[in-house]
């Protein structure tokens, strides 16, 4: 058998179902045969399940993702469960990758160790950003596809789901200075508001941005603390009166 016929614990469906045919075999140390494991699979789903389809299954010749009855039916025959194919991915890989070691770590922690479903992220994504998003799209995600083309809301949305910062998708310097730069930004509107509903001079707090400064994350964070001081010394006024 050759090194491909053997399968990758890391790669594809199909490949990892190879790996795992290859390395748990059966009585006498046999690699399980394509009509076995169909008998197995229709035995245990009460369905018929030919040998042809288990073969195109295993050499990633189908046009569709397998049912999870059926899967599961495969697995079981080898001692495996729907957990031991999702991938673990990479906290410091792609971002398709580190978007997946999240989801791992989801089901891991939430779920049971079950997978995550791609649906449950893809609603979150539209309930956050009010714009379409597919289990399908999720999908492309944890596979590099338009990850590059992702808008802010979308991967904000999904860092809101991990209850991680959108700067976990990326570790570049210029993506570390551009979410410092959002979280700036932030806390000077939220500052802003806040002397605005205690009824301070917000027009004068304004006026502070230098120019050149605007977009300064370090001058933004400094005049957000001087607004909050000035917040809590009228509200202090407000109290004493």
């Amino acid at each position: 058998m050759s090194d491909e016929d053997r399968g990758d614990p890391r790669g594809s469906l199909a490949q990892k179902l190879r790996y795992i045919r290859f390395t748990q075999r059966g009585l006498g140390n046999r690699v399980l045969g394509f009509e076995e494991i169909a008998d197995n699979v229709t035995r245990v789903t009460g369905r018929r399940c030919g040998a042809g389809y288990i073969e195109k299954l295993f050499t990633g010749q189908l046009d569709r993702h397998p049912d999870d009855e059926r899967l599961q039916a495969i697995l079981t025959q080898f001692g495996k469960s729907l957990a031991d194919l999702e991938d673990r991915g990479d906290p410091h890989g792609t971002f398709g990758q580190r978007l997946q070691h999240l989801r791992y770590q989801f089901g891991q922690e939430r779920l049971n160790g079950k997978p995550l479903p791609l649906e449950q992220i893809a609603a979150h994504v539209r309930e956050y950003t009010g714009r379409s998003c597919t289990y399908k799209y999720i999908a492309q995600l944890l596979n590099d596809r338009d990850s590059q083309g992702l808008a802010r809301d979308k991967i904000e949305a999904l860092a809101d789901f991990f209850d991680v910062s959108p700067a976990y998708f990326f570790d570049d310097e210029k993506s570390r200075a551009d979410q410092q730069k959002l979280d700036a930004q932030s806390a000077f509107i939220a500052a802003l508001s806040e002397l605005r509903e205690v009824g301070g001079d917000f027009q004068a707090a304004f006026r502070q941005l230098k120019p050149g400064q605007a977009m300064d994350s370090e001058h933004l964070l400094q005049l957000a603390a001087e607004i909050r001081a000035s917040v809590e010394a009228l509200r202090g006024h407000a109290t004493e009166s």
